[in-house]
């Protein structure tokens, strides 16, 4: 069914943006990982998400628009704020606020929705695919095995103090070498999108290790 957030959260008890952070996001039965993880990476600078609405604020018409760079070209997009609810799970259907009741989330994905013509239709993607839509920023994308790990690393290391957006993807499929297996073992999803969240060196022992902080939009089961 659908819902608006007043008969879910109770009028007054929401609000549009609260403290946005990149554990807001909280994917659900919508196979729409790549968008929710491209969100989720922009969500570590707030500004970002706040530049892509021109609605910056609750109204009682429940009436939000944003700003979309569809095919090169700046958009102005408009959804009401009725989203799908799930009466069995008492929650929202799909994307959802993990703790707070804000509607940022839920309305990036609606509006997401509304460009490719339903919810049906944004399920899979490639990662980072929303990246340019949300930002009118230029985008980069690698595959792991087109690319040298030494030259990957340096220019992930390099995006992370410029504080560019990134987010990146497990497919094994992709690599013929590669075992499903490998990734459950490291605590990984397969098949699945992540925000890439830092890229760090540490030394332990005399040992160089390279470390990335990455983030599962379904709110758990992070590596």
């Amino acid at each position: 069914m659908w819902k608006r957030p007043a008969e879910v959260y109770g009028e007054g008890n929401f609000s549009l943006f609260d403290h946005i952070d990149v554990n807001d996001i909280h994917q659900g039965y919508c196979g729409d990982c790549y968008f929710l993880s491209s969100v989720s990476s922009i969500a570590e600078f707030p500004d970002r998400i706040k530049r892509i609405f021109i609605t910056d604020a609750l109204n009682s018409a429940g009436c939000y628009a944003v700003t979309l760079h569809i095919n090169g070209e700046s958009r102005t997009v408009v959804v009401d704020d009725r989203f799908p609810y799930c009466p069995k799970k008492e929650t929202w259907a799909f994307s959802r606020p993990s703790k707070t009741k804000e509607i940022w989330v839920l309305i990036l994905e609606k509006v997401w929705a509304k460009v490719y013509g339903s919810y049906q239709r944004i399920e899979s993607g490639n990662t980072g695919e929303a990246l340019h839509p949300l930002t009118g920023c230029p985008t980069k994308y690698f595959m792991h095995a087109n690319v040298r790990a030494d030259n990957l690393w340096s220019r992930i290391h390099r995006a992370e103090e410029k504080h560019f957006v990134m987010c990146c993807a497990v497919a094994s499929a992709a690599d013929p070498m590669r075992d499903p297996s490998d990734m459950k073992a490291v605590g990984l999803v397969d098949g699945h999108a992540y925000s890439l969240l830092g890229a760090k060196t540490v030394s332990r022992n005399g040992v160089e290790h390279r470390i990335l902080k990455v983030r599962n939009p379904w709110g758990r089961r992070e590596w």
